[in-house]
This record gives C-alpha cells, sequence and structure tokens, in this order.
C-alpha cells in the first residue's frame, strides 16, 4: 500500500528524534494532516472510501493499515490517530462528507495494559507518557453510525501475537 493512502498527523512530527515538540507545533501537524485528508479525498472523488483508524497510543494502528490496508484498494484512505470520541473524528467525517465518499471507523481497541507495554518501548518523544495514554482510554467512545461512518470495524489484538487479530478486524453493529 502507498503511504500516501497513510495519513497522520505523527508523519509531521519527527517523535523518535525529537527533542521537544510544542503544542503548536503538535497543533500544526493536526492541520496538515487534515489538509492532506481533504487533498486526498478529492483527488480521488466520491469512490474514495475513508477509514479512520483509531485506539490508543500504542493500540497499534499503524501497525493494523501497514499489514492489513492493501486489501482495501488504491481507492483506500487511512486517517490515522488517537481520536478517542465523536468530537474528535467529526473533522475527518465532515471532510469525507464534503466529498461524497464513505467512511468506515476502523476501532483498534487493545487493552490499557498492552499500550502501556508497546509503547515504553518506543524510543525518544514517540514514547508518550502513561498520563496522555491513560487520558485517551478515560475519553474513548465505541463508534456509532449515526456519527456519519457507513460502517463500523472493531479490531482486537490477537492474544498470542500481541497485535491487531489475523483477520484484520470484524465488522461491528453499533449505533443505528
Amino acid at each position: 500500500m502507498s503511504l500516501l493512502h497513510h495519513i497522520g498527523p505523527d508523519q509531521y512530527l519527527a517523535l523518535e528524534t525529537a527533542e521537544q515538540v510544542t503544542r503548536e507545533q503538535v497543533a500544526e501537524a493536526w492541520e496538515r494532516a487534515y489538509a492532506e485528508l481533504e487533498q486526498r479525498l478529492r483527488s480521488l472523488g466520491a469512490a474514495a472510501r475513508l477509514y479512520i483508524v483509531f485506539g490508543l497510543q500504542g493500540a497499534g494502528k499503524s501497525t493494523w493499515i501497514a499489514h492489513h490496508g492493501a486489501r482495501y484498494g488504491d481507492r483506500a484512505v487511512f486517517f490515522d490517530g488517537p481520536l478517542p470520541s465523536r468530537r474528535h473524528r467529526q473533522r475527518a467525517l465532515q471532510i469525507a462528507a464534503q466529498v461524497g465518499c464513505a467512511a468506515t471507523a476502523v476501532w483498534i481497541d487493545t487493552p490499557l495494559g498492552l499500550a502501556r507495554e508497546r509503547n515504553a518501548g518506543r524510543r525518544g518523544l514517540a514514547r508518550i507518557r502513561d498520563e496522555a495514554i491513560q487520558h485517551v482510554f478515560d475519553h474513548l467512545e465505541a463508534p456509532s453510525l449515526d456519527e456519519g461512518f457507513s460502517s463500523v470495524m472493531l479490531v482486537r489484538p490477537d492474544p498470542g501475537l500481541g497485535e491487531p487479530g489475523p483477520d484484520g478486524g470484524a465488522p461491528l453493529a453499533v449505533g443505528a
């Protein structure tokens, strides 16, 4: 899968090598990610399909995209970030609606302990403070169709592998 179809704010932050990242830099990274998302979806048009891939930091979002993204075709666009609540997912959904393309929620539902364990193995500023992971965990809301998603997938880690399951996720009937 082309990395051009995997979009997220971390792409604009050199977290593994940076010594410091300011709030302003993080805000700018999000703005750049949303601008890239809009540009990519507009270039693909209504035939595009947006996958909003979210969950805790260390949940395995990027890993899931790397392992499973290619099966969704060249019109698939993956937007990757914690995005714990409908408020956080709203902007990406609005962009998809403006373009007229469908959006699927991909909730990487990883236990807090496993996400913390994975995070502990990260380097530099890519290692997120435990308080930040806990904050996202405390604000996690299950996605629903009434947010504007056309479908919702739930991905849970494979207990034997410690990573998102081999099936790539199962449809989840939530909301109406």
